[in-house]
């Protein structure tokens, strides 16, 4: 947060943490096993961060917002419409499957569970950038002009196909992020429009070796 917690001084940005708890409803786990890890987690994570800010009143409280999966995921009317028609894609495309794969190899072997999760991270990603999800923000209340995902750690390799691809044919042309990710672990901004899919292919060729 240190690289952006900074621009949030000025009363220009919004800041957004979305929490991955239902996400986690891929899996084979029990459901009251995973509402007792998470809830509290989340809870206690937002309540931290809130203190935090407390300490700090030059920041502008309220373009902090905090919100759950299913919260962000209640607001995209076509989600599950363009989920179905990913999972379609995805069978039918192996440079896909295999980079959703590889994606997945450091948590054992694949599972559909496992598909679910990268596939339904990777779409809600996709469309908050192409501007189809409301990010409830009471700062910036519906008047962001970008939108940039940050995540402490590189991109997906099954995501930079995915907007690389952009098999559902969006645009948003008014977010000149519409294509990026920013890693807040290297501090590194990628612009998926300056990776080709033949480096993909490459990779998969590579792991295969």
């Amino acid at each position: 947060m240190e690289s952006f917690i900074p621009k949030i001084v000025k009363p220009a940005v919004g800041l957004n943490i979305i929490y991955a708890d239902s996400l986690y409803y891929n899996s084979s786990n029990k459901a009251q096993n995973l509402k007792r890890k998470y809830e509290p987690l989340i809870h206690g994570h937002k309540y931290a961060f809130v203190r935090l800010l407390e300490k700090h009143p030059q920041y502008i409280q309220p373009s902090f917002s905090f919100l759950s999966w299913s919260q962000v995921l209640l607001d995209v009317k076509e989600f599950f419409g363009f989920f179905g028609e990913l999972k379609k894609i995805y069978q039918d495309d192996p440079l896909f499957k295999s980079l959703v794969w590889m994606d997945a190899h450091h948590a054992g072997k694949i599972t559909d569970n496992k598909e679910n999760f990268i596939l339904e991270e990777s779409l809600l990603f996709y469309l908050a950038s192409k501007g189809r999800v409301r990010l409830h923000n009471d700062f910036i209340n519906d008047k962001q002009k970008w939108i940039l995902w940050c995540y402490p750690g590189k991109p997906l390799l099954s995501e930079v196909y995915l907007y690389k691809k952009n098999f559902f044919k969006l645009q948003n042309s008014q977010n000149i992020y519409e294509n990026s990710f920013y890693d807040l672990t290297d501090k590194k901004l990628y612009d998926f429009s300056k990776i080709e899919i033949e480096e993909l292919e490459r990779l998969v060729e590579k792991k295969g070796d």
